[in-house]
């Protein structure tokens, strides 16, 4: 009995990180257009700052920040890199993706950083590439460049 329950774990756990695996790849449509961030799923496991005030799951309010844009930038960059999960897939100057892979179990999250040449203001979308819920990890990582930054 111990072994066919063991056994039926075994399947599990390597059905699992299969799919985890097959369903981590990068998502078409990242990056800006026209001013724009891609839009989250309905999934509640993206924050946006350019989501609709409205929509509670998935909006986060943007970054203001003061001083120069290229400076905040490069502040994001190394915050973020410093956490050692992280790396740059794509950089230009005003916007910035990184990919963030958990430690356990290797779920990736793309995060993007959008600096508007008009406003002092970062538009934020992190998203969860797996899954259905964040458990709130994506906007905890917000929260936290936010404090970063000192606002």
């Amino acid at each position: 009995m111990i072994r066919w329950v063991v056994a039926v774990l075994v399947v599990f756990v390597i059905g699992f990180l299969v799919y985890v695996n097959m369903n981590n790849k990068m998502p078409e449509g990242l990056g800006t257009t026209e001013g724009l961030l891609k839009l989250c799923p309905a999934s509640p496991n993206c924050v946006s700052t350019q989501a609709s005030p409205d929509d509670v799951d998935h909006y986060i309010d943007p970054i203001v920040y003061t001083g120069d844009a290229k400076e905040t930038q490069l502040a994001i960059e190394a915050f973020m890199l410093d956490q050692d999960n992280a790396r740059i897939v794509s950089h230009t100057l005003g916007y910035v993706h990184f990919e963030v892979t958990s430690q356990l179990i290797g779920y990736v999250d793309d995060v993007e950083f959008y600096f508007p040449e008009a406003d002092s203001v970062v538009h934020v979308r992190s998203a969860s590439r797996v899954g259905y819920s964040d458990l709130g990890v994506n906007r905890k990582r917000v929260a936290q460049v936010r404090a970063m930054l000192g606002e």
